[in-house]
């Protein structure tokens, strides 16, 4: 298995936008990555802070990968090289599974991401792009996310991009506040307004392109508006929040200006990729605005706070990872196992010990003497807690 990533980690918000990929460009493009001889599978991940392919098939796909996306990106290969890191086996599944858990996010422990890894997971899955390898790593991967976020204090005190948005609404002096969201209907657009609505001093004016992106409400709080008349309400809020999935502005800096008739200060949140707010309007009067990168240096007291979390996350982690690769040794061999049997039997067990120790090294042979110790204690107090519980029955 093999994985290359640009994430924020390698890449500022403006040089990640081109390798970003909506629904139905995510689709075509993983069609274009099966396709290709040396990919028998592939996942496809894109995220606002990290596009990532992770395959199986021929030792070192690298080369095509970072073909595809400069081809993507519209840039050549060599600058693909400059913004990607690239992971291999081992290293690719590890590094899955601190994506699945929230542990190599922007936000530690933030919860949208193992949703969108199992969106990912599934998509390739239904296309038919994955096999007996990335099935079970994304499973294992996914299944530890969850045991972490029960057994762990990880996602307990999250705070995704969602959260840090509606805190910067709250923070506000200004009451009430007259929010304009755009996206009110997608995935982190609908967070968001969850979010804003536990509070009574905010009213929402949420955009909706159709009747049925329409949100429902009976508090009084909330005003769909037609997303072709954002203009129009802008100049009524106090802080535009955008979350779409659009590959052209929601909000640029020119019609912002002629629509903003009535000076006071304005608060934009941008919280999509590529960035749906023009970065001049930053330059304008009583504007201040946060995009993603931004979000990051708002995160950093929240992941300060989760040292201990992210410990015992961690340790979860190495042994969930630990049970992965044994089962995909394991399967590796599946197919030779009976060939083994019949070779070996009727061999004396110390001749096939005297086989390990020579073909192993010292600290695998090491473990292997471990096991077998640890089962033949298991096995002594066994019989003693038989013989004590028999005892004990007699004498009653």
């Amino acid at each position: 298995m093999e994985c290359i990533s640009i994430s924020y980690k390698t890449a500022e918000a403006a040089r990640r936008a081109p390798f970003s990929f909506h629904q139905e460009a995510a689709e075509a493009f993983l069609e274009e990555l099966a396709g290709q001889e040396a990919v028998g599978e592939c996942v496809l991940l894109s995220t606002c802070n990290r596009t990532e392919i992770y395959v199986q098939g021929e030792k070192r796909c690298f080369g095509v990968l970072e073909e595809l996306l400069a081809k993507r990106a519209g840039c050549r290969t060599e600058q693909v090289r400059t913004l990607a890191r690239r992971y291999q086996g081992k290293q690719a599944i590890r590094h899955l599974f601190y994506v699945t858990c929230g542990m190599d996010s922007m936000v530690i422990g933030e919860d949208e991401i193992l949703g969108q890894v199992r969106n990912a997971y599934l998509r390739a899955s239904q296309k038919g792009t994955t096999g007996y390898e990335l099935n079970v790593v994304f499973q294992a991967a996914l299944a530890c996310a969850k045991k972490i976020k029960t057994r762990t204090q990880l996602s307990k005190t999250s705070v995704s991009f969602a959260t840090l948005a509606a805190n910067e609404v709250f923070h506000l002096p200004v009451s009430p506040k007259t929010v304009l969201l755009i996206g009110s209907s997608g995935q982190m657009g609908s967070i968001i307004l969850k979010n804003l609505l536990s509070r009574e001093d905010i009213r929402v004016l949420a955009t909706t392109r159709t009747h049925r992106g329409q949100y429902q409400d009976n508090s009084g709080q909330v005003q769909n508006v037609d997303y072709q008349k954002r203009y129009a309400y802008l100049n009524a809020a106090d802080v535009i929040i955008s979350a779409t999935a659009s590959p052209h502005y929601t909000i640029t800096a020119k019609m912002a200006q002629e629509a903003m008739r009535t000076p006071k200060k304005r608060l934009f949140l941008d919280v999509s990729m590529p960035a749906d707010i023009d970065a001049e309007i930053a330059q304008l009067a009583d504007c201040r605005l946060i995009s993603i990168d931004g979000f990051g240096r708002l995160a950093q007291r929240n992941n300060a706070l989760k040292r201990q979390a992210v410990q015992d996350a961690e340790e979860i982690l190495r042994q969930e990872a630990e049970n992965l690769y044994k089962t995909l040794s394991f399967h590796q061999v599946a197919d030779r196992l009976e060939g083994w049997k019949k070779r070996y039997e009727g061999e004396p067990f110390e001749k096939l010990l005297f086989k390990l120790r020579d073909g192993l090294d010292s600290e695998s042979f090491d473990a292997v003497l471990r096991v077998l110790a640890a089962q033949e204690e298991n096995k002594e107090g066994r019989s003693v807690q038989r013989e004590r519980l028999c005892r004990e029955a007699e004498d009653e």
